[in-house]
């Protein structure tokens, strides 16, 4: 099993902090784009710069790019809440299992000396 007993857990520490890293940096850049969509009028091009006969055939396509574009935010922002919590939880499992090693190891360590002082 690569080394790895059966019925033991094995976490490197390290690597589950860096991607919980990474997905906390990819929540908080699909929420920028999410604003960034949010905050800009998609499909003003068919309304405003058309003339009078221009405008009446392109305004069904400035509400669907309205449309696409509040849709295409929410996802993002769904998927950012999604990748926040992903690495959030990721963290804590981390931060979990170190401090878990470190109580194992300082009983380990306590009950060590009293083992070596036994008589054999």
């Amino acid at each position: 099993m690569g080394g790895i007993e059966p019925n033991r857990i094995a976490m490197d520490v390290e690597q589950v902090s860096a991607v919980a890293a990474y997905y906390r940096r990819s929540s908080l850049v699909l929420d920028a784009v999410a604003d960034d969509l949010a905050a800009h009028d998609f499909g003003r091009w068919a309304r405003a710069g058309a003339g009078p006969d221009a405008a009446a055939s392109l305004g069904p396509s400035a509400a669907t790019y309205a449309e696409l574009s509040a849709s295409l935010s929410a996802r993002l922002r769904s998927q950012s809440r999604a990748a926040a919590v992903l690495a959030r939880n990721l963290r804590d499992s981390a931060i979990g299992m170190a401090d878990g090693d470190a109580h194992a190891a300082g009983e380990i360590s306590h009950a060590t000396p009293a083992a070596e002082a036994a008589p054999r």
